[in-house]
């Protein structure tokens, strides 16, 4: 059985930096995506837990940028 893997990531250096750039925390950014705990947001900082597409909207609109700058090429993509 051959699994696809997907030609873009979120690029999770852009996460932190943006973060960092922005003056958020952990918890800043937990709280502005509705997520209970701050870890709900690490975990995605950590490539641990699956960004949805409304997620990585709100992000882009958080960092007035496009989620577009939010992700990047997957080296591991299938050709």
């Amino acid at each position: 059985m051959h699994v696809m893997t997907a030609k873009v990531v979120i690029d999770l250096a852009a996460l932190k930096e943006l973060r960092d750039q922005n003056g958020y925390s952990i918890s800043d950014l937990a709280a502005k995506l509705g997520y209970k705990t701050p870890t709900g947001y690490w975990l995605i900082e950590q490539g641990q837990r699956k960004v949805s597409i409304d997620t990585l909207y709100r992000l882009a609109e958080i960092y007035d940028c496009t989620m577009e700058d939010l992700i990047t090429e997957n080296p591991e993509a299938d050709e």
